[in-house]
Formats: C-alpha cells, structure tokens, sequence
C-alpha cells in the first residue's frame, strides 16, 4: 500500500535485551528505544563544514535526569527523505545542499546459518554522497549505557582497546531478574571502530562546543563511573563510508533449571572476542549476503500481495529476536519470550503461532522450541495429563510459572491450564516439523509423551470443557468449536506421523460430527461454541487439515467459512470472534491459507497494512488490536508474528 508507515521500525534486533527501534516517523524525531518503550538512546550526528545536524536520536538523554541540556548545541535535525525496511535490514535517507547521507542498520538473522544468527551483533553502515567537491563531512556515534544499565544509581566501568570500547555495570549481578516489562542491567555493550571511545553526558557537550577536541574519559575514570555522569560509547569518522560495530556480552544467557548457560554462539566461537572479531571481518560479506536473502524474500511475498510483502518485512526480525538460543546437553534450545504478555519463556502457546516462519527456514529451530517443553514435562513438578504452558519468566527456564497463585509459590492452579489447547500445539507442532524436512528424532525421543497427550485428546477433545485457550484475554470458555478443531487436527497429525489408524480413525469421526454439531442452522458457518446459535469464530485451527493433507473436512467447510469472515471485516481486519470487534494478527492470517480466496487474502493484509499505518500506537507491532479503530489492545513484539508467514509455507506444502 502506498504512504506504508510502520508504527515502530527495528534497528537493532539481536534478542529479548539487545533490541533497540526508533518509535516514529523519523530517526531524528525522537529517542530510540527498547522495545519495551524505554529510552535506549543512540545519536547520530552529521558535520558539514563544520555545522552539525543530527540524522538519529535528540539532543538530550532522556530519563538521564539531564533531559534539560543538549550535547549537540544546535540541535539541527538533517532531512530525512525516505526509510525502507527490508528482513534484515533498514535504510533510512538523508538530504542536506552538499550532500546525501544513507544509513543502513543491519542485523543478519540469518536462519539457515546458526553461527551468524545466534552472534549478538548490529551494524551501523553509513554512504556520504557529496553533491560538489569543496566539502567537509564528519558522521559521529554513540550509544549510551542505558543498553546495558537502569539508570537508577549504579555505577558503571568500561574499558578501551585499540578500536574497541566496552561498558556495563559496574557491580555486575548476572540473571539477576526476570520479568515483562524489563530490561538488561548485567553484561557490557560494546562498540567497534577505529576511533571508538567512551566518553559522559558532560564531556560530549565539550566535544561539540570545542569541535571535536579529546574529550574521552581517562583510562583511571573507566573503572567506576557516577550514574550522574552518564556514560557513553562514541565514535567519529572522517570516511565518505564506513561501519560501526556494536555488541553485547550478556556473559550468561539463560538460567536453565537453577544453573547459568551460556549463549549459543559459543559452541562456534568459544568465547565473545573471539565471534566479535570474526564478525567485524565478516560485516561487509554478511551486509552483502543479507541484501541479497532480502530481495529473495521480498519477491516471494509480493507474489502474495504487495501489502504481505510490507508486512513480513517488519515482522521478521521482530519475530526471531523474541528468542533465545542456547545449547544444552549438545541439544539446541530456541526460547521465546512473550514480549508484552506475561514475560513468560518458552510458552507453547506461542510457540505455536510462529511456527510459520522457523519451518520456512530452519525447522531445527522449531524443534529447539519444543526440547524445554518435553523436559519440563517430564519432571516431577508437571504432574498433569496434558501439555504444560511455559518452561518459566524469562530469562528463567525452571519450570511453569502461568497458573501459579499470586506471590509466585504454590501448585499450579488447575482452572489457569490449558489442557486442549496445550496437547493440541505440542502434536501439531512436531508433525509439522516433521512434514517440512522428514526429521522425527525428536518425536520419536518423545512418542510416550506425545501419545498421552493424544489420548487426552482422544477422551476430552472433540468437546472441551470450560477452560482457556490461547487466546486466554477472552476469558474461559467451554463447548469451543475452534478449540475442538485443534483437538481433531492434531489427532489426524498423530496418526500420520506415528502411522497409527485408530487415531486417524477418531479424527474423522469427530471432523464428521463436528461439521453438524457446530453448524449455524439459520445462517452461514459454523459456531463460537456447540451450544451457542448466533455467535461464530475464526477457525484458524483447521489449516492444518490443508497443509498437511489430513483428508478431514471437505473445501467447502473451509470456502464457507470465509464467505463469513469476509462478511465481517471491519477496516482494520475481521474480529476474533462475535465476542468483540478485537482481533488477533496472526490468527487472522492464519484464514488466509484455509481457501485459495485471493480477494480475502487481499483485503485482509489491506487491512493489515492499514492498521500499521493508521494506528496511533507508536510499538513494535501489535498481534492484538481493535478492528474498528485500530486501538493496541494490548502485546507488542512479539514472536507469534513468525505465524504471518503462514502464505509462504502454504506454498512450500504445495497449497
């Protein structure tokens, strides 16, 4: 669509931590930020002849306590022209009388190349294009401590090697914290470039009013810095191009059942200097190898429509930086984060929504996402006959916390569970590892496991009880007809995958009773619940029987059922349900592959697309909105987005 304007635009995307966004229109209109909406302040600054204009960031550090005085005296704001993002990558242009400026960020999550997409590096490009010989130019850098620190009274401590700064905490308390709307204090951020220093908040305003004079901190002042004075890792460069390098040594990524584990980089590299300098070597080879994966992708998505191609490219790296990868036991663990949720690690509920994406290009990390759950499940603390939820709070892996009562202690609370919904995910997922790559190590390793759950299906699926689902903002709900089609799918899934008839068996007699049992009798479609006549849902569920060929429903199901959800759409895309006018993102793409309706495969990523561009909530993308307004109901960056690339995969299995 034209005039696409993001709500929010990634920068860095590495992890749930390392992850920095610019929240508007323009890279110099605002601070840049954390995800979570917190100042992560980074500064651009281009010198012509001596005048600066700043091409990113503000003048002042807000939430510093020194938001009051600029460091850059004038202040001037260079031009911006135009911002492109792309997978991996994003372009902003800048204009000034003597000359073009163009900045690219890159973060190259690249998925089929674990050594590259597990490192905890960004790159900041930069190309002056002088319009007229006679000109000087100068770019400078920085990022502040706020990447690596609160900003409420620690003090920090760095540290210089030729073309290389770090900086963090000073008093440094590794996973010290879990939670939601939280960010990294432990670890340092690190910068590389040939001139890269650090310098604070005071010395800064000295550099720009002395024009670039010495103003880095002396090595004696890097070992333990005032919060008052705050820090900064800054660079300047006289090039008409050149790279910036930034960082970040988190030192312990996950706490895996009470001990501390490293990231997975280090099965590659060993340790952090050693992968950080294979990576600046490698930054012109990867931006290359990143443009040329983008423009693949690109294509692939403008076949569907233009607007999914618009979409998919702000949503990838938001997808996979919701994650952490890390090795246990020689076992990769791909955790996911439920940014803006609950805070949750490794929740299978969302594991399920993303798989889309990771079965595209890796499906190995699809089955990463599953190892945590089956562990967990196997300990004595899951004493259920069904799936568990989640594995802990991130960036805590020790077991599920959803369900348990206030304070954090206790037995989980039975009513908080999600028995279908659980069971159904876990068989699903694996099958359709499975289906992509012909890898059943893992399902075999887990059969027992998998078929308890199949039989829990088998005695409490087709029908489900009052209980959630994953869309547990709506609340309990019994009789829930798309829950059932989870529940019938995955046993079809089963049966293929462990080559098992009398589950195949039972999922055609449930499909066949649930297509007169939850039928509309005075209208089209099919029902929210069994028992509730004038109500209907998205039955997102029932892609399944598509894609992996499980022969249950006949297309005309599938062909009536949109025919509703084209009845309903509002401007911003069709509702959830008939409950309210929000709906679900992922879910809502989910339909786009149950037919091969081009025209609502069309309006629902136009809606789509103008619900981004239209809305007035400025955050990594929402999954859960209002379709009548465009209103964030709630949730911002996170992985489900992985699902909107259900189209694509669609094409893979030959849909």
């Amino acid at each position: 669509m034209k005039n696409f304007r993001p709500t929010a635009i990634p920068l860095i995307a590495c992890d749930p931590y390392f992850s920095v966004w610019s929240f508007d229109d323009k890279l110099n209109g605002d601070v840049t930020r954390h995800w979570t909406g917190s100042s992560h302040s980074m500064c651009g600054v281009l010198t012509v002849d001596g005048e600066s204009y700043r091409f990113m960031g503000l003048p002042g550090i807000e939430g510093c306590g020194l938001g009051q005085y600029s460091y850059i005296p004038n202040g001037k704001a260079l031009k911006q022209t135009s911002v492109t993002v792309n997978p991996t990558t994003t372009v902003y242009t800048f204009t000034h009388k003597a000359c073009d400026l163009t900045v690219t960020f890159v973060t190259p999550l690249l998925m089929d190349r674990l050594e590259v997409m597990t490192r905890p590096v960004s790159y900041v490009f930069y190309e002056i294009t002088p319009h007229e010989e006679g000109h000087s130019f100068e770019v400078y850098f920085d990022a502040s401590v706020q990447l690596a620190g609160d900003l409420k009274g620690q003090f920090f401590s760095g540290g210089e090697d030729a073309g290389h700064v770090w900086i963090g905490n000073k008093e440094q308390n590794i996973l010290n914290c879990c939670g939601d709307d939280v960010r990294i204090d432990w670890g340092y951020l690190h910068l590389v470039h040939p001139n890269a220093h650090i310098a604070n908040f005071y010395r800064r305003r000295a550099f720009f009013k002395k024009r670039f004079v010495e103003s880095r901190l002396n090595p004696d002042d890097l070992q333990s810095i005032k919060p008052n004075r705050l820090p900064l890792l800054y660079t300047v460069s006289d090039k008409l191009s050149d790279v910036i390098v930034l960082a970040y040594d988190d030192i312990k990524a996950i706490e895996y059942y009470h001990k501390p584990v490293d990231a997975y980089y280090k099965k590659f590299y060993g340790d952090f200097d050693t992968m950080l300098a294979v990576a600046v070597k490698e930054a012109d080879a990867l931006r290359a190898e990143c443009a040329a994966f983008d423009a693949k992708l690109m294509a692939e998505m403008e076949a569907v429509t233009p607007e999914y191609a618009q979409i998919g490219a702000l949503t990838y790296r938001q997808a996979i930086s919701a994650h952490k990868t890390i090795e246990v036991d020689g076992e990769l663990m791909f955790l996911s984060k439920e940014n803006f949720s609950n805070g949750c690690l490794a929740t299978l509920d969302v594991t399920y929504p993303s798989i889309p994406l990771f079965l595209l290009y890796n499906p190995e990390l699809v089955r990463g996402m599953m190892r945590p759950l089956f562990a967990f499940a196997r300990t004595e603390q899951w004493k259920f006959d069904f799936a568990p939820h989640d594995c802990g709070c991130y960036p805590f892996c020790n077991g599920q916390v959803y369900g348990l009562p206030k304070g954090g202690t206790g037995s989980l609370r039975l009513d908080m569970q999600m028995p279908v919904e659980e069971c159904g995910n876990a068989i699903l997922t694996v099958a359709a590892a499975y289906a992509v790559d012909g890898d059943r190590k893992l399902a075999e390793e887990n059969r027992d496991l998998l078929q308890k759950w199949a039989d829990y299906l088998v005695e409490y699926g087709y029908n489900p009880e009052n209980q959630l689902c994953t869309d547990d903002f709506a609340g309990h709900l019994a009789q829930n007809c798309n829950l059932s089609l989870k529940a019938i799918t995955a046993l079809a899934a089963y049966a293929k995958l462990f080559d098992e008839p009398k589950y195949a068996e039972v999922a055609k007699e449930m499909a066949a009773c649930w297509v007169k049992d939850a039928k509309k009798q005075n209208a089209k479609g099919w029902r929210l619940t069994f028992d509730l006549e004038d109500t209907w849902s998205m039955k997102y569920n029932i892609i399944w029987d598509r894609l992996l060929d499980l022969g249950l429903f006949d297309e005309s199901v599938l062909r009536e059922e949109v025919e509703v959800y084209l009845s309903k759409m509002n401007r911003y895309g069709v509702p959830l349900d008939s409950r309210s006018d929000y709906t679900k993102l992922d879910w809502m793409a989910w339909t786009t592959v149950m037919t091969d309706n081009k025209i609502y495969t069309k309006k629902v990523y136009t809606a789509i697309a103008r619900m981004i561009s239209e809305s007035e909530d400025r955050v990594p993308v929402t999954d859960w909105y209002y379709t009548s307004d465009a209103r964030q109901a709630e949730f911002q960056a996170r992985s489900v987005l992985g699902g909107f690339y259900v189209n694509l995969l669609a094409k893979r299995f030959g849909k």
